[in-house]
């Protein structure tokens, strides 16, 4: 294959490739063109530094990643008019359509398509048939150009189309400014001759036309109905008539269902009130707007929230102290206060009262106690975790002209729950930071004040909800870091760290047992010798908690459930302590003993941890000094 000359202009045999998506590129028109990624990149600066030539070929999908079966086989040959250099490493260009050319064959996919391609110059008739096609495609494009008002459709280029005599420049700028469907425009480039291209225009210039016919026809009916009616009216009866003419069956309509839902949802009046205001506004709102969804959303919230659903109270002293033993052991006090709390609000007829904040170190049974209390009161349980916890509006919500608003965390809790009077755990209260945005423990305030919540303000919710018949429960690990205004409105309840005996108890009574169901054991299968757990609880753990207790013992059960399975004939197994080592290694930790022996100078003192107390030896050593006070720290 030799080069071809089109137009005084000489095109080599092969070509660099451009792939464009969503754009065809007509000959004889200059189109603007983003060229951003790195295979066209490369192929741009190759045909800057030869001849400015450049083929031009439209994707079949709009990855960025393409192989040559990604492209049509006919683009057009382009020669580059002028470049731009965008920072981004971009260039904007303007590109002169020359000829169309069919591709035989890809020469190169790398660092650039190159590819050889036969031009194929349009095949002008100039007979009488093509000239009636050409001036019937003008007289239509004009029609509709002042019928739809097409955007791309500028009186400058009805001009220039009237100016020219060119058949195929004319084709080019009809088929760009119709907005056509890509397929559409390489369907006419791909043609060979211009009559086979005016006669697939005129086809959709004739269809375009009945369109446009169609929708008059439907806005004198819908005129006659309406009359004077406003703009916005009429653009929705207008939409009805269209509905009508497609055969469409008209549904309930969506105004009428979110009015009976907010009529059953329960609310006090002036909630009811506010939402039929926000349902009349959003009845008006054309369905383009785009504050309809926002709307949608702000009463699907008010109408799912549980402004009357309970759960039936239930304070049976008895049980709650059974299910509690149930669930823990040892925290013999902080049950017996537990169980006075309730006690007093069954004889008071409301659970309204101080807020319990239960305090501890982690892993002592703090929020698992208030899933029992949930279970005891037969109420639904919520846990929210404010560690962390920065932003005001996380606590009392965004306001509705932020984009994507919600409602707080409280309120959120309360709506996953579905009833009104959840037991809602807010966990981790002494990790709340505070920054630009807020102070989200001020926020808590009024939520955790029986005086105030009431009628608790959600800032997206723009209307009160009654908080009054939440249990809330708060825990913490410290009490250092409540602020006092939040401090004072809890009734501290202290959680002490186990001791090595209740550790022991837990371990084989709680721990153990919900092991082997993990774990799929069954309790014959593998037992622990009294000996082996309080060496692993002495030994390797050192905790107020269990947590690292639990994690240790699943670490040995996983590896004896490994022996088992490699060992089909061994089907029971036991872990003493002279075995425990050769699961969890050398003992992690030691405690360390008083002196049995009296020496001079030094002491046995007893030491504070937040994992317990320990015994270490003081020594005095007198060395020559000033006979001054120093304060070393």
């Amino acid at each position: 294959m030799s080069d071809y000359k089109i137009n005084n202009i000489l095109i080599p045999e092969a070509l660099p490739i451009i792939a464009l998506k969503n754009t065809v590129l007509f000959p004889k028109i200059v189109a603007p063109l983003i060229v951003q990624r790195p295979k066209s990149v490369a192929a741009l600066d190759h045909a800057l530094s030869r001849d400015k030539l450049v083929l031009f070929m439209t994707q079949r999908n709009i990855e960025d990643n393409i192989s040559k079966k990604d492209l049509y086989d006919v683009g057009t040959v382009g020669r580059i008019v002028s470049v731009f250099k965008l920072p981004d490493g971009s260039s904007k260009i303007d590109v002169e359509g020359i000829t169309r050319a069919r591709v035989e064959s890809f020469t190169q996919e790398s660092p650039f398509f190159t590819a050889k391609a036969r031009p194929f110059p349009i095949i002008l008739r100039n007979n009488l048939e093509e000239k009636a096609f050409l001036r019937q495609a003008i007289d239509q494009f004009k029609t509709i150009s002042e019928a739809r008002s097409f955007p791309t459709i500028l009186p400058e280029i009805i001009y220039m189309m009237m100016q020219l005599k060119d058949t195929e420049q004319i084709l080019s700028l009809m088929t760009v400014n119709l907005n056509l469907e890509i397929e559409s425009q390489q369907k006419i480039l791909e043609l060979e001759s211009a009559l086979d291209g005016l006669r697939e225009l005129n086809v959709f210039i004739v269809r375009e036309k009945q369109i446009i016919e169609a929708e008059k026809n439907v806005a004198k009916e819908t005129k006659k109905q309406i009359g004077k009616m406003q703009k916005e009216l009429f653009l929705r009866e207008q939409l009805k008539s269209i509905e009508k003419e497609l055969g469409m069956e008209e549904e309930k309509g969506e105004f009428d269902v979110l009015k009976s839902k907010i009529a059953s949802a329960g609310m006090p009046k002036a909630v009811e009130s506010k939402a039929l205001k926000e349902l009349s506004r959003l009845g008006k709102m054309p369905s383009f707007n785009p504050e309809v969804s926002y709307l949608r959303t702000y009463l699907d919230w008010l109408i799912d929230l549980p402004w009357a659903k309970k759960t039936k109270e239930k304070i049976d002293l008895k049980e709650a102290e059974k299910i509690l033993d149930q669930d823990h052991y040892g925290l013999n006090k902080v049950k017996e206060r537990i169980i006075e709390y309730l006690a007093v609000q069954k004889q008071v007829g409301k659970l309204k009262g101080p807020i319990l904040c239960l305090v501890g170190p982690p892993g002592t049974g703090k929020t698992s106690i208030g899933q029992s209390i949930a279970k005891a009161l037969g109420r639904k349980f919520v846990r929210v975790s404010l560690g962390g916890l920065r932003d005001e509006a996380e606590i009392r919500g965004h306001r509705r002209t932020y984009v994507g608003a919600l409602p707080g965390r409280i309120v959120q809790g309360v709506h996953s729950a579905g009833v009104k009077n959840p037991v809602f755990m807010l966990d981790e209260i002494d990790k709340i930071g505070m920054d630009f945005r807020g102070d989200p423990s001020a926020a808590l305030l009024e939520a955790l004040d029986p005086q105030q919540n009431n009628a608790f303000s959600d800032h997206y919710l723009e209307v009160p909800f009654d908080l009054s018949d939440v249990l809330f429960i708060t825990t913490a690990n410290v009490l250092d870091t409540i602020p006092p205004a939040l401090r004072d409105r809890l009734e501290i309840i202290e959680f002490p760290g186990y001791s090595e005996d209740e550790k022991f108890h837990i371990a084989k009574n709680f721990l153990l047992p919900k092991l082997y169901r993990d774990h799929g054991l069954k309790k014959k299968s593998l037992a622990f010798e009294d000996s082996a757990l309080v060496d692993i609880v002495r030994k390797h753990t050192r905790e107020a908690g269990v947590r690292d207790l639990e994690r240790q013992l699943a670490s040995v059960i996983r590896k004896v459930t490994k022996k088992l399975v490699e060992s089909p004939t061994n089907k029971t197994a036991t872990v003493t302590e002279d075995t425990v080592h050769k699961y969890l290694g050398p003992a992690k930790y030691s405690h360390q003993m008083a002196e049995t022996k009296d020496e001079i100078g030094v002491v046995t003192g007893l030491g504070w941890t937040p994992v317990g107390g320990e015994v270490f030896a003081i020594e005095v050593v007198k060395i020559p000094g000033r006979g001054k006070l120093i304060l070393t720290g």
